[in-house]
């Protein structure tokens, strides 16, 4: 578990990675008009995972869902028939998931009860916006951040390179007010010694439940999940090439002003980037950004484009963020002008002019450092790009 942008999914990769005795199956929560998560496990396509299970219909921590409890029976019953061979089975769920009704599902469904064990409930938090979250109720240990460390048994504290000494100090002085019980792990990256993860015995109900000042019959019968409702989702998904100009400076409309960066809690997204037959990722957690290209895409994959934002806000945004998207998308055809054929470059567009300047050029290659045209002037033969396939930078020379 882990707040928005805490870096689960990083961890699941690691973990999928790094360890090679144990046979695990996943459950991913998402919650969300696109599910993006099962694409980012990038392991998923060398089968290091056993069985890979998305529920991307509802959030499993609001009550004990059935769609989680059918999983878990299939699991078992698969394990106990010997169809699989398993050592355990990892839940991810959402940034705004209360793991405290998770737990319930293996305590209070007799089949789960029996056949599972919690070994360790992990909470992940940002060193860089940890101590913003859980202060967010005024400093009171209230609020769906301060529910993932209560019900944790270890803590990674990550990221950690991107601030200083005295803001970790302070960080996790707060988790300890939180959870003083509370085994607390410094790293980057998620990066973690396997020793401390798993197989390791650290969850202890008993021990939560007296940290909490909480009967086990309250926490059965009485607890109410600490979930932010003002959080919503926009899900966009299309097939077309992207623009990577294009697409940096759609994002950077939002995440490059502080005061609109702090309503996008998370954008993650996977792109078909023109001239690139690698899958382009991104995660971003409100101004900070992470992207990189990935995976090859399949040779009889679909490339479909999927983003999602997470945040306050997103409804009211849902048809500008659709649109300033869909404009980031130059289509699955050719570009217009062919390679060595002439047009009219807009210099004063391409350069920031302010002004329309069209010129003379030969198209000399495309899709050149992501951007759509790169072009020679016949005025004096240097050589720069016409970003996007559009009339604003490039248009069909005068017949």
């Amino acid at each position: 578990t882990g707040y928005l942008g805490a870096g689960k999914t990083t961890l699941l990769n690691y973990i999928l990675t790094e360890q090679h005795q144990s046979k695990l199956a996943v459950i991913e929560n998402e919650i969300g008009e696109v599910s993006i998560d099962d694409a980012l496990v990038e392991q998923k396509q060398t089968d290091l995972s056993e069985e890979l299970t998305v529920l991307n219909n509802g959030c499993v921590c609001c009550t004990i869902r059935g769609d989680l409890v059918n999983t878990l029976h299939n699991i078992a019953e698969k394990q106990k028939s010997g169809k699989v061979k398993l050592d355990g089975v990892l839940i991810e769920l959402t940034g705004a998931a209360d793991p405290a009704p998770v737990v319930q599902s293996f305590l209070l469904d007799d089949q789960c009860r029996a056949a599972f064990k919690i070994d360790n409930v992990i909470a992940l938090v940002d060193a860089l916006y940890g101590l913003e979250k859980l202060n967010e109720n005024d400093g009171k240990n209230e609020g769906t951040a301060c529910a993932q460390i209560a019900f944790s048994s270890t803590v990674l504290l990550n990221k950690i390179d991107l601030v200083g000494p005295d803001a970790l100090t302070s960080l996790e002085k707060r988790i300890k007010e939180v959870n003083s019980m509370v085994k607390v792990v410094r790293c980057e990256h998620a990066k973690v010694d396997m020793s401390q993860l798993i197989n390791v015995g650290a969850f202890d109900l008993a021990r939560v439940l007296e940290e909490q000042y909480m009967e086990e019959d309250e926490f059965m019968q009485m607890y109410e999940p600490k979930m932010d409702s003002s959080i919503a989702n926009v899900g966009i998904r299309c097939e077309g090439i992207i623009s990577m100009p294009a697409l940096q400076n759609f994002v950077g409309k939002y995440l490059d002003d502080p005061d609109v960066a702090k309503d996008f809690m998370r954008i993650k997204g996977l792109f078909n980037i023109g001239g690139k037959d690698k899958v382009f990722v991104m995660q971003c957690v409100h101004m900070m950004r992470h992207q990189n290209y990935t995976r090859e895409w399949g040779k009889d994959e679909a490339r479909e484009n999927r983003i999602i934002f997470i945040g306050r806000g997103m409804q009211k945004r849902r048809q500008e963020l659709t649109d300033g998207f869909m404009g980031c998308v130059v289509g699955a055809k050719p570009l217009r002008f062919p390679v060595g054929s002439k047009a009219m470059a807009n210099v004063g567009h391409i350069m920031g002019y302010g002004m329309d300047m069209y010129f003379p050029c030969t198209i000399v290659k495309h899709w050149d450092d992501y951007k759509a045209y790169r072009i020679r002037m016949a005025s004096d033969g240097d050589e720069g790009w016409a970003n996007i396939d559009d009339d604003k930078f490039i248009k069909a020379a005068d017949s």
